[in-house]
Formats: C-alpha cells, sequence, structure tokens
C-alpha cells in the first residue's frame, strides 16, 4: 500500500512541473501575439466627411487612407487624396480655380490603453503628419477702373504652378461597429511649413490644406475596414 501511494505522489509531483511548464509556454506563446510591435494588419479608410462637404461647399477633397497595425498601438499611415476648388468672390468677382492630387505621411498612436494589450475595438488616437502637393490654378480678376489716371485693367492667369508642404497634429477616436468595420473621427490642427508662389499671383487653396493661412484646422470622419493578418 506504501508503495501504491509512493508511486502516486510521485507521478503528482512529476506532472507539477510539466503543468507549470505548458502555462509558461501559453504566457510566451500570449505575450508574443501581443507584443507591441507585431504587426496586426492593415487598415483602409475613406474619409465620408470631404465628399459630403462637397455638396455644399466652393472647396472640399476626398481622400483614402492605408494604415498597418503594430500592435494594436502603431499605425503608421498613408493618405492619398484629391482636392478641388471653384470659387468666385461676391465682393471682387475675382474667380480662383484649382484641383490636384495630395499626399500625406504619418504616424497614429493608440492612447487607450498603457495595458500590454490594448482594445483594438476602441482606440483614441494622437495624430501627426507631413502633407505635400503640387497643382496649377487659375485666376481671373475682373476689370478693375484706376481712380487715379483711369482707363481699366483685368488679370487672367491660367494654369499658374503652386505647391506647398505642410504638418499637422491631432486626436481622433475609432470604434468597432461591425466585425471587420470601423467608424472613425478625427480633429487636426495645421501648420503651413512652405509654399511656392506664382510671379503675378499666390494660392488662395491648397488642396489637402484648405484656404492658404499660416495656420488652420481640418477634420476628417471616416470609414474603415480592417484586413486582418494571422
Amino acid at each position: 500500500m506504501r508503495i501504491l501511494r509512493y508511486i502516486l505522489l510521485s507521478s503528482l509531483l512529476l506532472a507539477i512541473p510539466s503543468v507549470a511548464q505548458e502555462s509558461t509556454h501559453e504566457n510566451k506563446k500570449e505575450e508574443k501575439k501581443y507584443s507591441m510591435f507585431s504587426f496586426n494588419g492593415l487598415e483602409v479608410s475613406t474619409d465620408i466627411f470631404g465628399y459630403a462637404y462637397s455638396f455644399i461647399g466652393e472647396y472640399t477633397s476626398g481622400e483614402v487612407a492605408l494604415e498597418a497595425n503594430f500592435g494594436n498601438r502603431f499605425y503608421p499611415a498613408v493618405e492619398v487624396g484629391y482636392g478641388w476648388c471653384d470659387t468666385k468672390d461676391e465682393t471682387t468677382g475675382i474667380k480662383y480655380k484649382s484641383a490636384a492630387p495630395y499626399y500625406k505621411v504619418g504616424l497614429n498612436y493608440n492612447f487607450s490603453t498603457t495595458k500590454e494589450k490594448p482594445d483594438p475595438d476602441y482606440s483614441i488616437l494622437g495624430i501627426a503628419r507631413i502633407g505635400w502637393t503640387s497643382c496649377e490654378y487659375d485666376v481671373d480678376v475682373p476689370p478693375v477702373t484706376d481712380p487715379v489716371w483711369g482707363g481699366t485693367s483685368s488679370l487672367k492667369l491660367n494654369g499658374v504652378n503652386g505647391s506647398a508642404t505642410w504638418a499637422e497634429i491631432g486626436v481622433g477616436l475609432k470604434a468597432r461597429i461591425y466585425k471587420n468595420f470601423h467608424m472613425g473621427w478625427s480633429i487636426r490642427y495645421k501648420v503651413l511649413l512652405n509654399d511656392k508662389k506664382g510671379s503675378n499671383s499666390n494660392m488662395w487653396y491648397i488642396p489637402g490644406f484648405g484656404i492658404k493661412k499660416n495656420t488652420g484646422f481640418g477634420g476628417t470622419y471616416s470609414l474603415i475596414y480592417e484586413i486582418p493578418f494571422k
């Protein structure tokens, strides 16, 4: 009887390290699975707000974005869009027209949790981008009477070359709405870094940036599709 109990006790003691080792192995697999820099997939999105604004505004833009998901925390991003403007100042009668693509690169960072496993269903994002565009624009100034010498003069410029570079920083929210579909919005503060001026004119609208100012604000409301990586 003693021999039988000894055999059972010995078997139990041998099994404990095995279970502990298996548990440790599973924990290591879990840690590896949720590594901060593990590649979890790609996300493709489009800005719905830009398309909707085109029905009510004289200038707008539409864009698509591609983001890589690393550990549900780091999201390197590329955004490609097309901005256009066709407007007339009711006071001066000056017409301005431009349309061109623009490009942005940058990073989103998920601040929603400090845990090692951020929740992929809900994110609070910090946003940073560098944007660039090269465009052509038309300016049509109606005849103006010289108050001193009399006579009239007008200005019509077509295909003037322009370019601009700017930076964006902002915050955003993203939430899963159904399976691999998410919705998200962002508010961004924009800073114009440099722009190319024409010999007789200046850009009034910058595709991707908006009305030319030293600083400005912008926003997005996006539909996002997650392409999982397994």
